[in-house]
């Protein structure tokens, strides 16, 4: 990895909750207080420790997350851990969110406007995929420091941008396939809902289910090839339900990114239908369903496996932007705390690419349900619950 820094130009102050720009003259934690306290009044700011963690380097750098889309609950609990993980370096002297609002043309311009502006180390949700890596080659070559994470934009690291941070998509399609073939006894009919249309993450999740199915031919891919389009949109999601509803007499498993257990359950129980088999991203709701359906009738059919939503895969993102921009080391494990305080290990020291881990698997008596989160909750995301709500208050 080529490290590309620059010093910050910064000019006057911002006091939009989310925008903070200053000059400061020392790294310390008023420098922290300064820009994470104007946000929700310091509600995500972590606890600083002495020494900082090693991939905060020592250089007083500015932070930004270039959002492709922010306006939705799973973005609000990133962005919250994103300024949780940018808040344990004292020498982070300005945080910066912007939201391309699923607008392609939107997220170019905000990332162009963060290059001009001198932000030293940039993490980028590049929603829209390959198209918006010319105006990431850009912002690297201008001298900031950027990171994008999770979805592919092609390229080349150190030539098109800093490092891209990324998960085994794969995986959890391997994962939730082979718990559904199992749950199934190698027969059933079930329906993938996916992202937008050519988004990596359903692509690649849409393979590892595949490769999960392989072992069992009375699995039965039912719905569109390589996944229904939701967008990750609750209302488009139950419209695509419906519709499936509709075209198919059975469905036995229903496997779904975004995981709205209010929404998913509605269309079955509306039209009488039994709540299928579920395996998908966790969500408070997902527990809070199962308990309600299980005390409802003791001999419910629905079951379900979740594993973690990834809220947590900002921080390793911000850990190697920082470090690229401030000359620190990403030399930590990545571990996550889940609301029952167990610690799952999701990357190595060095790690770019960070690997899930299971939350809930109802057949196997593991079930996460709090009366304080609302459905949309994730229950793994290393925020304590007061974080996790404020988050869901939106304004970011």
């Amino acid at each position: 990895m080529t490290s590309r820094r620059r010093t910050p130009v910064l000019v006057g102050a911002v006091l939009a909750a989310t925008m903070v720009a200053g000059v400061a003259t020392a790294a310390s934690a008023a420098d922290v207080d300064q820009w994470c306290k104007r946000i929700e009044n310091g509600l995500f700011c972590a606890p600083l420790v002495t020494p900082p963690p090693d991939f905060c380097g020592t250089k007083k750098i500015s932070v930004a997350l270039a959002d492709g889309f922010a306006d939705n609950p799973w973005r609000q609990q990133t962005t919250a851990a994103g300024i949780n993980e940018a808040s344990r370096c004292p020498n982070v002297i300005s945080w910066t969110h912007t939201d391309g609002q699923g607008n392609t043309q939107k997220a170019i311009s905000d990332l162009e406007g963060l290059a001009a502006r001198g932000i030293n180390a940039i993490v980028v949700f590049p929603d829209a995929g390959p198209a918006m890596l010319p105006a990431i080659r850009d912002a690297y070559k201008q001298g900031s420091v950027v990171v994008p994470y999770r979805a592919q934009v092609g390229g080349k690291a150190g030539v098109d941008y800093s490092v891209f941070v990324g998960t085994d998509f794969a995986n959890d399609g391997v994962v939730w396939g082979q718990w559904m073939a199992k749950a199934l006894h190698g027969k059933g009919s079930v329906a993938y809902l996916g992202g937008p249309a050519g988004t990596s993450e359903s692509t690649e999740k849409s393979k590892g289910l595949m490769q999960a199915y392989a072992a069992d031919p009375g699995m039965k891919w039912i719905g569109m090839k390589p996944f229904e389009v939701t967008n990750w949109d609750p209302s488009l999601i139950e419209k695509t339900l419906n519709a499936l509803i509709a075209k198919y007499s059975e469905i036995d498993g229903v496997v779904s990114d975004l995981s709205v257990p209010n929404v998913i359950a509605g269309p079955f129980q509306r039209t009488n239908r039994p709540v299928p088999l579920f395996a998908g991203e966790d969500a408070n709701g997902w527990g809070c369903l199962w308990q309600k359906l299980h005390k409802e009738n003791s001999n419910s059919t629905f079951q379900f496996l979740s594993t973690s939503a990834e809220q947590w895969n900002i921080r390793l993102a911000i850990e190697w932007a920082i470090a690229d921009a401030a000359g620190g080391k990403v030399d930590q494990p990545l571990v996550i705390t889940d609301t029952k305080g167990i610690k799952h290990v999701a990357a190595g020291p060095g790690d770019t690419i960070v690997k899930n881990f299971v939350v809930d698997n109802s057949l196997a008596g593991q079930v996460y349900c709090s009366s304080e989160l609302p459905s949309s909750a994730g229950n793994a995301t290393s925020l304590t619950i007061a974080q996790v709500l404020g988050s869901l208050k939106g304004g970011l």
